[in-house]
């Protein structure tokens, strides 16, 4: 009894009794408790733009820049010297004259009194030949008398011999008959010499002639230098001439260009000309570029000129492709040809008619100096815009779509997926695909952010662009993304 009264008393035991109740409940908590109902999380779908793939055609469009220049230009340079006696009433700069219009006369009083010796000396060649001649055939017509001469004087002298052993006649008559047999023997070989030297003497007489011909010939050449005439329709430039003035042998005196034909070298990558021209993106310019493609420039280009809110167009013509690439930009020129015309007043009008040779058929006395004042002109910067045959049935896709080289396409069960893709050229916003695309498909606008494999999508399907979307232009040396330029059609 005690020993209860103690333990009573002994907090530590107040404790014991909730211990033993707890441990009570929780097995009968477990004998008697109930499975609760459990139920999955259900997936949840994110919302993706994306776009169905098709085919359209694409018409190629590159924009390079370069600067105006005349086709073709022509520098007068004296070939003689004197003073000008003479000069054309428009030979100012700015002043346009026509083909074979007298520009610039020299005196030419000394080339004249030179011209005169020279003709002397040409006549005086010529007498010597027709007296060689006359000559010649004077001696050829004594040579038969020559030899007859020799003839009877050798047979005077046998006579005499055949006498002078008959004693009949003396030895001094034969010593004179020989003598004379002799002499006409030197007058035969004399004369047969100097007609075997006639040939010589006649080729000698005949070279003289060339030669004073010749003389005659340059005398000539030297007056018709002292006519400066304009070689074709053009403009002059850096005219600083009067009458009066004394120029010499070789000097610059002005220049003349034609300012019908204006040619604008444009630089654009090999990127860009790719884009042109289907087998230089394919690989390289040696067997791979075709003879039509860089012989016929398949393409047409538009020329613009800017300044300020001053801005004009002209309708180019690509001629040819300069021969090497350009070891500082690593660009190709494409040169394009510009034809001017005096009433050429609308960005939209056609060019002048152009001829077989490339020629304007717009004579020089049409011009007009107001016409010339809207005209293209050399030194110009300008943009040119060369624009290719369409290319039917590429694939296009958003460049926001790419990933690099992989796009997100989205399956028949609306999950997402990588997909790698070879990309051709870029235009615009856009970027055409070569392989790893099929039509119909349904392609992400954006590529999302994470990209997770398999992914639930809500596709929100958006309107492919309208047909005849007009793509911006992009400059040469922008960005390698933003080279390539296009319009869908």
């Amino acid at each position: 009894m005690a020993f209860f009264l103690r333990v009573l008393k002994s907090r530590k035991w107040l404790l014991l009794p909730p211990i033993v109740l707890g441990v009570v409940g929780v097995v009968v908590f477990a004998q008697f408790r109930k499975e609760l109902p459990r139920s999955e999380p259900a997936e949840q779908s994110k919302s993706l733009p994306v776009i169905r793939v098709r085919r359209q055609a694409v018409v190629p469009v590159v924009s390079g820049y370069g600067t105006a220049t005349a086709a073709r230009r022509w520098n007068a340079v004296s070939e003689v010297q004197g003073r000008i006696v003479e000069i054309h009433p428009q030979l100012e700069s700015g002043n346009t004259v026509a083909a074979n219009e007298l520009l610039i006369r020299i005196d030419d009083t000394d080339t004249q009194l030179l011209l005169v010796q020279r003709q002397a000396d040409l006549a005086s060649a010529r007498a010597q030949l027709q007296e060689l001649q006359a000559e010649y055939e004077s001696d050829l017509r004594l040579l038969p008398f020559a030899r007859k001469q020799l003839e009877l004087a050798s047979r005077e002298e046998q006579r005499a011999l055949e006498l002078q052993r008959r004693n009949a006649t003396s030895l001094s008559e034969v010593d004179q008959l020989t003598s004379g047999r002799l002499v006409q023997e030197q007058t035969l070989h004399n004369l047969q010499t100097a007609i075997s030297l006639y040939p010589s003497q006649m080729g000698a007489a005949q070279a003289a002639i060339a030669l004073a011909q010749a003389q005659v010939r340059e005398a000539e050449r030297d007056i018709e230098r002292t006519r400066i005439v304009a070689p074709f329709d053009g403009m002059l430039s850096g005219v600083d001439l009067e009458v009066g003035q004394f120029i010499g042998v070789n000097q610059s005196l002005f220049e003349l260009f034609d300012d019908q034909r204006i040619e604008v070298t444009a630089q654009y990558s090999l990127e860009q000309l790719g884009k042109l021209l289907p087998s230089l993106s394919r690989g390289g310019v040696d067997d791979s570029v075709q003879a039509s493609e860089t012989d016929t420039l398949p393409f047409t280009a538009r020329v613009v000129v800017r300044s300020g809110d001053y801005k004009r167009e002209w309708i180019g013509r690509p001629v040819r492709i300069s021969e090497s690439v350009d070891q500082q930009s690593r660009t190709l020129g494409v040169v394009v040809q510009v034809l001017n015309r005096s009433n050429q007043s609308s960005t939209h009008e056609l060019p002048a008619k152009w001829c077989e040779n490339g020629e304007s058929s717009m004579p020089a006395a049409t011009r007009s100096p107001f016409g010339w004042a809207t005209a293209l002109r050399p030194g110009a910067f300008c943009e040119v815009t060369l624009q290719a045959q369409p290319r039917q049935g590429l694939i296009t896709v958003p460049r926001s779509a790419m990933d690099g080289q992989t796009v997100y396409v989205v399956d028949s069960d609306n999950r997402l997926r990588a997909r790698d893709v070879v990309a051709g050229f870029k235009y615009g916003n856009e970027a055409t695909i070569v392989d790893g695309l099929n039509e119909g498909e349904l392609v992400a606008v954006i590529a999302p952010a994470p990209a997770i494999e398999g992914l639930l999508v809500q596709p929100v399907e958006e309107a492919a662009p309208a047909d005849h979307e007009s793509v911006s232009a992009t400059a040469v040396g922008e960005d390698s993304e933003g080279m390539m330029e296009g319009r869908r059609s």
